[in-house]
């Protein structure tokens, strides 16, 4: 059975990934998954694929599923205003359909 639940997306550079997994995991993500990526932004171009002299300007998409909706915001406005405000990083929301409920 499919039930409705929010995926919130995180795109930041690397410097930040331990700030944000310990925000998701204070307001109760039960896991995480982390993706490495590459782009261009307003801050600067980022390679994807390619040893990077300073690691930490890599960007990253951190995904975490969430049943509640209203936690789903929560955590996102938290993300936004402890980690992000005046740094590079997008925070999303979706509304997804996920199986086996009990893994979120």
């Amino acid at each position: 059975m499919k039930h409705k639940a929010t995926l919130i997306s995180v795109m930041t550079e690397k410097v930040f990934e331990e700030e944000v997994i310990e925000v998701l995991l204070q307001e109760g993500a039960k896991g995480y998954t982390i993706f490495e990526g590459g782009g261009n932004g307003p801050f600067h171009m980022h390679q994807s694929g390619h040893i990077s002299v300073a690691d930490e300007f890599r960007i990253v998409k951190i995904e975490v599923i969430v049943l509640d909706s209203e936690v789903a915001d929560g955590i996102a406005t938290r993300l936004m205003e402890e980690c992000l405000t005046d740094r590079p990083g997008i925070v999303s929301l979706s509304e997804v359909d996920i199986f086996r409920a009990q893994k979120f």
